[in-house]
């Protein structure tokens, strides 16, 4: 799969899969939006440009242009109210002296706002226009105007006047004029330049700047794809194996290979259920060997059970030890119940026999009593030892029924961990609800806010639906744990059986106990009888019948004895114990 995500390059506006498939969550989410952060970056940077230019060519036009256009209107204007003076001053003629020398005074006193104009002019402009030739061209109209004065005082007449005002004072006005009007047209080239940069600046930042924007929102399409499935995608895997688990089944396969969260979960849940179906698989192996009658053995493969497992193998390890040995105790007991079964039928035999020659040989009597007198002692102990042994075994047994009991309380206690693992997911069930309802209120507010709240309405649903994919998750985990309780409860019945069969175990050991009491009474008794038979031989005769008939119960009892004991031996014998 990564072969065929290779195939395609990415670019710009779209999210590399390759890169951030084997990243930690954190770490996908940083290499995704520093992408983000760089283009949002480059359009903030590509506004701000646009925002210099234009308070850069603003401050020009304004503070620069503006001003030297306004200063050379104003010089015009003076110019005009000076043509005007000395026409006013000409048209007053000789009688009326006060308008004439009111419209000269006025004349003079523009050559000192000519002055002011154009020391601030000269501050501010730097165009080719030179301003000491202004100053020049205003310095020849004053000396003109000067001139004309003077004219008006010397007694010139009108037309003379007129004459020099139109042929000189008028020209050198003209020329002024000519100079203002060169420096306006300088200014009117540099504001339109000026005008032509800052609006191409302007446009080319603002083309820039949607680009960029559009570039963000591709990106942010391509993002939350890949993003969504580089989550989604492994989510469903594990869910899956989830279900597979919930549903009984061990051996499952998890396709997803990656070093982030999701993918050591993947492999985790792998190794997790693979150890459990091996340590299953062991426990089968053991207890159908176990349901055989083997007791050789309790594990092949100690190894898997590790931590918590060995629990279980430390339990399974001492059932088997401690059946082992009460077979093995079981085995002895019966075979020294045999012999001396064994033991008792001969005497029985012999008894028989001796009461029958007992006529023909006293002496042979005598032997084959203290042979039987022997013989009973030597019974008699043995069911003494044969008794002790099935106590034993009878209080081994009891010690089995109470690791039994042992085992079921700690089913009892995993049963009410499942319970509290129960409580757990129903908490977190409540939480998947809160987040639902969050989402649902993020939806709304998302919605108020029109075009800018969508982007936030996609992550409120997203938030929504990995809420409701918690939700199914708590309820899959609520049926597996429901199905672990319904097999500790199975565990559990076993169990009861096993201490069940136990205490049968126990009762049938009680009544071979009290057979063997009952063997060692009847020994017991014989050989009293045997010592009264050594004590008073001479009344042998008188007691043969008593004698025969003594003999004979005897071994009628030790056949019965004989024959339980074999048939003990034989069940016995479909057991295997520990050597």
């Amino acid at each position: 799969m990564k072969g065929k995500r290779g195939l395609r390059r990415p670019s710009i506006v779209s999210l590399d899969e390759n890169k951030i498939h084997d990243l930690k969550f954190q770490q996908k989410f940083d290499y995704a939006f520093r992408r983000i952060i760089f283009m949002g970056g480059a359009a903030v940077c590509s506004l701000v440009v646009t925002i210099i230019a234009a308070i850069i060519g603003i401050n020009i036009i304004y503070n620069t242009l503006y001003q030297e256009e306004r200063i050379q209107g104003e010089i015009r204007i003076d110019i005009q109210a000076l043509s005007k003076a000395y026409l006013w001053a000409l048209a007053a003629g000789k009688d009326d002296t006060y308008v004439r020398n009111e419209q000269l005074d006025k004349a003079q006193e523009k050559y000192t706002e000519f002055d002011e104009r154009l020391a601030e002019l000269e501050e501010i402009y730097s165009g080719r226009v030179a301003i000491s030739d202004i100053k020049a061209h205003v310095a020849a109209i004053e000396e003109c105007g000067k001139t004309m004065s003077a004219m008006y005082t010397d007694g010139s007449q009108s037309v003379e006047i007129y004459h020099y005002f139109n042929d000189t004072l008028y020209p050198a006005i003209d020329v002024l004029a000519s100079d203002l009007k060169e420096v306006s047209a300088e200014i009117t080239g540099v504001g339109q330049a000026i005008y032509r940069i800052i609006l191409i600046i302007v446009i080319v930042s603002i083309i820039l700047t949607v680009l960029f924007l559009v570039s963000i929102v591709l990106y942010l399409v391509d993002m939350k794809k890949k993003l969504a499935q580089s989550v989604i995608r492994p989510a469903e895997e594990i869910s899956k194996a989830a279900g597979e688990m919930a549903a009984g089944h061990l051996n499952i396969n998890i396709d997803y290979k990656s070093e982030d969260e999701l993918g050591v979960l993947a492999r985790e849940l792998n190794e997790s259920t693979s150890a459990t179906e091996e340590v299953f698989s062991d426990l089968a192996e053991t207890l159908g060997g176990i349901s055989e009658g083997d007791f050789s053995r309790s594990t092949s493969r100690p190894e898997l059970y590790v931590e918590d497992y060995q629990a279980i193998k430390y339990t399974l390890d001492y059932i088997v030890d401690k059946l082992s040995m009460t077979m093995q105790a079981i085995k002895e007991s019966s075979s020294k119940v045999s012999m001396g079964a064994s033991n008792m039928q001969d005497g029985a035999a012999g008894l028989a026999e001796g009461a029958t020659d007992q006529a023909a040989a006293i002496e042979e009597l005598t032997a084959s009593v203290q042979t039987v007198t022997e013989q009973t002692r030597k019974m008699a102990e043995s069911a003494k030892t044969g008794s002790d042994k099935a106590l034993q075994v009878r209080n081994d047994v009891e010690v089995g029924t109470g690791k039994m009991s042992e085992v079921t309380d700690a089913m009892d206690r995993i049963a009410q961990a499942s319970k509290q693992i129960e409580q757990v997911s129903k908490t977190i069930e409540d939480i998947a609800s809160q987040t639902q309802l969050l989402s649902l209120n993020a939806s709304i507010e998302a919605a108020r806010a029109g075009e800018a709240g969508k982007g936030f309405a996609v992550v409120a649903e997203e938030i929504s639906n990995l809420a409701a994919e918690s939700t199914q998750a708590v309820k899959d985990t609520q049926d597996l744990v429901n199905g672990a309780l319904n097999e500790i409860n199975a565990g559990t019945s076993v169990v009861t059986e096993t201490q069940s069969a136990f205490e049968k175990v126990r009762d049938s050991v009680d009544e071979v106990v009290t057979l063997i009491r009952e063997t060692g009474e009847i020994a017991n008794l014989q050989e009293r009888r045997m010592d009264e038979i050594s004590g008073g031989i001479e009344q042998i005769s008188n007691v043969i019948q008593d004698n025969t008939a003594t003999a004979q119960q005897s071994s009628a009892v030790s056949n019965e004895l004989s024959e339980q004991s074999n048939s003990l031996n034989e069940l016995l014998g479909q057991f295997i114990v520990k050597g």
